[in-house]
């Protein structure tokens, strides 16, 4: 017989086999992956040069609109920089490996104001995340709207956000799933500083994870003559809601009316709520009127629990648990 031989692959050979494998790998995963860079406007500047590169970033949020953003792109506005304006997405799609991302560059965080107009709002859209971005209104006191809404999305993630100085709410969810906020921080606005909510006693909203937000000095909707406004943080119309390592403080001090009103954590139409290791302290009402309280289970609510948390020097209850009427 023949002697047989066998080819053995020297070290240095493997080595490379394996580098170009790798980078074979990597190039087809951030396949068509894109970033897309904004500033705030420049004097003097080319816009017709304007590309979206970071070498001569887009200098208006009128640009944003026109992307066609997919799988795994990411839209960074300079940190520092102030934003005029909203952002406003429809029907925009990634994937749980490849989330579209819309975050800061550079140091600090970025900022979006949108005066007087209405704040901004994502639409029909799923795998998005959200970060290190401040978005700001006139203030509560101006038709402003929500600050940052959610509506009809899935698997999103909202981290080290700041949102103030609107007039209904800061942060909204509304008929969303598979949410996580993170480290929000929602302040000065009118209505309630962040809110779950969906189409009434459907629970649409499902699955979200508050942790580590701030709801600080929401002190009431000066509109709303009717109900209750100046909630710190308040989730209705839900099911399967996580709230945790969060605080509600100096919340409902304006509220405009007489009658029920405002509670630091709360929720309400809802099924299997947790809500633990938070704070709520010093909320209020207005003088004259109700609740005021920390915490509370309201009208609807079915399957949920209250531990570990700390309630003192609110105006109301520390603790709530009520029902509707009939």
């Amino acid at each position: 017989m023949g002697e047989r031989f066998i080819h053995e692959i020297p070290d240095y050979e493997m080595k490379q086999f394996s580098l170009i494998t790798v980078l074979l790998f990597v190039c087809l995963f951030a396949g068509g992956q894109k970033k897309y860079y904004f500033r705030a406007w420049q004097k003097n500047s080319d816009t017709e040069k304007q590309d979206g590169s970071r070498q001569r970033p887009f200098e208006t949020l009128g640009a944003l609109q026109k992307l066609k953003l997919k799988a795994g792109d990411t839209v960074f506005f300079k940190g520092g920089d102030v934003m005029n304006g909203a952002i406003r997405i429809t029907n925009i799609h990634g994937t749980s490996r490849r989330p579209i991302v819309f975050s800061a560059y550079g140091e600090g965080k970025a900022v979006i104001t949108t005066g007087t107009n209405e704040g901004s709002l994502f639409m029909n859209s799923k795998n998005v995340s959200i970060s290190e971005l401040i978005f700001q209104g006139a203030g509560r006191k101006e038709r402003t709207g929500d600050g940052l809404k959610l509506v009809s999305c899935s698997a999103v993630s909202i981290k080290n956000a700041e949102i103030s100085g609107y007039q209904k709410a800061g942060l909204v969810l509304y008929n969303c799933q598979d949410a996580k906020i993170d480290g929000v921080v929602a302040q000065d606005n009118g209505f309630a500083g962040i809110l779950v909510d969906g189409d009434y006693q459907k629970r649409i909203s499902d699955k979200i994870h508050i942790v580590r937000c701030r709801a600080d000095n929401n002190p009431g909707d000066p509109t709303n003559l009717t109900n209750h406004s100046g909630n710190g943080i308040l989730v209705g119309n839900c099911k399967n809601i996580l709230i945790e390592y969060c605080t509600a403080t100096n919340n409902g001090w304006d509220m405009p009316r007489i009658g029920n009103g405002p509670v630091g954590i709360w929720a309400y139409e809802a099924d299997s709520v947790i809500i633990q290791h938070c704070i709520a302290y010093r909320n209020k009402t207005s003088p004259g009127a109700a609740d005021g309280g920390g915490f509370d289970l309201d009208g609807g609510v079915t399957n949920s629990i209250i531990q570990y948390c700390l309630s003192y020097e609110n105006e109301g209850a520390g603790y709530g648990i009520f029902e509707y009427p009939g």
